[in-house]
């Protein structure tokens, strides 16, 4: 249900600035990055977010536009260690990316070895310098006081937001989570939702609780809905 309060001043120019237009599915093709690189300019996404392989490509295709271009770093599992990520995130940053979004290692997270996600996230973020950072903790697997270790962890190390989810995971992005997300950071970063996101409905549930940003591969669909709710509201 979307509240009256949540149309106040917004336009479709202002969602799209919220969304991070993602391809990561493991099927996908070079000809569906070009096509959400083309999709991102033309409504004005904040971001196209791909994979190391892909992030060349799409800093080429977004070269003039006001559309940033973000590289994923440990994709799906977090599992690949400091070594990997830390390579991964220069293949992105000298392709020219803009944001980098990582996993943090769930093995280390879940066994208490705090001192090693810090690792992973410090390495990184020396990395992407200057560049926006966003840490994915995947909530799905985390207990509340471990989504708030993390927090505190990802905030230590610089990140710019916290992210819920990668959408590979078993569950993807709740409110309940971005508002424990957004208390356990408060004005020190940012909440990123992503994981499952596909309606207006639910990216203005995820901004109502705290995010200022989207992950979704849906974005397309999501403006063509909001247009749609607009409509219906002046009829």
């Amino acid at each position: 249900m979307v509240t009256p309060f949540a149309f106040a001043g917004l336009t479709a120019e202002t969602l799209a600035k919220y969304i991070d237009h993602t391809v990561l599915s493991p099927a996908h093709t070079l000809a569906d990055v070009e096509r959400a690189c083309e999709e991102a300019i033309g409504y004005g996404f904040a971001t196209v977010s791909v994979s190391p392989y892909d992030i060349e490509r799409a800093v080429k295709l977004l070269e003039g536009s006001d559309v940033a271009a973000g590289g994923a770093v440990g994709i799906a599992l977090g599992h690949s260690g400091l070594r990997a990520k830390r390579t991964e995130a220069e293949t992105c940053t000298r392709a020219g990316a803009d944001e980098i979004d990582m996993v943090i290692n769930l093995v280390t997270m879940k066994s208490g070895r705090h001192s090693d996600v810090r690792d992973e996230i410090t390495a990184v973020r020396k990395v992407a310098s200057g560049l926006t950072l966003k840490v994915i903790l995947e909530c799905c697997y985390l207990t509340d006081d471990e989504k708030v270790k993390a927090c505190e962890i990802a905030v230590e190390a610089g990140a710019d937001f916290v992210k819920t989810s990668t959408g590979f995971g078993r569950g993807g992005a709740t409110a309940s989570d971005v508002a424990l997300l957004k208390r356990a950071v408060g004005e020190e970063a940012q909440v990123k939702a992503a994981g499952g996101i596909r309606t207006f409905a639910h990216v203005m549930e995820m901004l109502e609780a705290g995010a200022t940003r989207i992950g979704t591969s849906a974005g397309a669909a999501i403006l063509k809905d909001f247009q749609a709710h607009q409509q219906h509201r002046g009829n």
